[in-house]
């Protein structure tokens, strides 16, 4: 699952060859505890929403929530994430189900959600195609209507001035190096554009670029 864009030299020899779900695996009980609180525009969002909601690239489950006369489904190519996710719902009651698989291979019906979120995923894909794949999967299992709430990482971000080109591995102590591709504004927007999207609304922070799309 490597990127073609992105050059051996990127990545230490001790990773080049491990995949991204491995080392997500690894690191999944240390970003549980790392990552936990969600993010407040996203929440917002979600308390909005009703039916079937997808949260693609769910990880550990930091933004599952209960959902008004629906539930949440969960995906993320990592197993370990995705068992951390499970134990919340349960502890927490929450309805859910919960699936392992790649956001550019949704095992969903067409227009099967009503809603959907994908916050820092998108930009853990590697590969311009399987992105753009990723992209076109969400429009196809949203209905028509049907709102998403995206986020990924800012290339113009001050944490990435220094950061040549967009493909970036990023080292979670001595597990391994984490692949992120690093969008601007208009690149993302465009690519969801190019695959039927509506831009409805933007709230960008330094660090990432946000914004909800309708099919």
């Amino acid at each position: 699952m490597k990127s073609k864009s992105t050059p051996d030299s990127a990545r230490s020899n001790k990773d080049k060859f491990v995949s991204q779900q491995e080392i997500w695996d690894k690191i999944a009980p240390e970003w549980h505890k790392f990552k936990t609180a969600p993010a407040e525009h996203t929440i917002k969002f979600l308390k909005k929403t009703s039916g079937k909601v997808l949260d693609l690239g769910s990880g550990s489950g930091r933004h599952l929530i209960k959902i008004k006369d629906g539930k949440m489904y969960l995906i993320d190519f990592s197993k370990e994430m995705l068992k951390l996710a499970e134990k919340k719902a349960k502890k927490e009651k929450i309805d859910a189900e919960f699936k392992q698989t790649n956001l550019w291979e949704l095992p969903y019906e067409d227009e099967f959600f009503d809603y959907a979120i994908s916050i820092s995923s998108l930009h853990c894909v590697e590969g311009e195609k399987n992105r753009e794949k990723a992209v076109k999967e969400i429009y196809r299992v949203l209905k028509k209507g049907g709102k998403a709430e995206i986020g990924v990482w800012n290339i113009k971000s001050k944490r990435f001035k220094n950061i040549k080109g967009k493909d970036k591995y990023v080292k979670w102590t001595d597990k391994g190096e984490r692949y992120y591709y690093l969008y601007d504004e208009k690149e993302v927007h465009d690519l969801f554009k190019k695959y039927g999207f509506k831009i409805i609304s933007t709230h960008n922070s330094e660090m990432m670029i946000n914004f909800v799309v309708e099919k």
